[in-house]
């Protein structure tokens, strides 16, 4: 019998594995950029967040122990970028002089146990940023594939990306309306798969 393949979470709560920390950096570190600026922040200050993530994920996995009665390990790890997202915004708002509301949630300890219930996590503004986030960043690994190049890409760009209607994307492109919706469900296919791929390691053993 064919031994489970260990998770990535797994493997992230040994600090020395580097192939595990490169293989997390490379799948989240644009979604981590692209949600602080979601939240308002500039592109440097952006970088600045998903460098905090890492050391504080670094700190915190060693010891991390999933419970699935909790939540998932990406609400955890949401949770940690958008506190630090907003320590960010209140160092840019000291150096410029201008207030801004203080949310007491932030005087909770960053790194405290997943399983502590008392802690608040995001909001649902919070999450859809987030999912707006990997969706964008599944999008645009999916259309870097040469095989997606070309007309392919472009109907799915006009119909999805563009929102025109069906009819005139198949009459800009000279194709059946059905082929439209054809490319639209196939392009969607590979993003939920490349979601799927960029996620599913990260929830661990619950019996760890």
């Amino acid at each position: 019998m064919q031994a489970t393949r260990q998770s990535l979470l797994e493997r992230l709560r040994d600090p020395s594995d580097q192939g595990a920390w490169k293989e997390f950096y490379e799948m989240y570190w644009a979604v981590i950029v692209r949600y602080a600026q979601k939240q308002g922040l500039d592109e440097t200050s952006a970088y600045d967040v998903l460098q905090e993530t890492m050391v504080a994920l670094v700190c915190r996995l060693p010891t991390f122990r999933y419970n699935p009665k909790i939540g998932l390990f990406r609400n955890y790890l949401l949770t940690i970028v958008t506190r630090l997202c907003r320590k960010a915004r209140r160092r840019a708002a000291r150096r410029s002089e201008v207030p801004i509301d203080d949310d007491s949630r932030d005087a909770l300890p960053l790194l405290g146990s997943f399983s502590d219930e008392t802690i608040p996590g995001p909001d649902e503004a919070a999450e859809t940023q987030w999912r707006e986030s990997l969706w964008e960043e599944a999008l645009r690994r999916v259309c870097a594939d040469p095989s997606l190049q070309g007309r392919t890409f472009a109907v799915f760009r006009a119909y999805l990306l563009d929102n025109l209607p069906a009819d005139e994307v198949a009459r800009k492109f000279g194709i059946e309306k059905n082929a439209v919706y054809q490319i639209k469900n196939r392009i969607m296919r590979r993003l939920k798969l490349e979601i799927e791929r960029m996620t599913k390691d990260m929830e661990g053993d619950p019996d760890a």
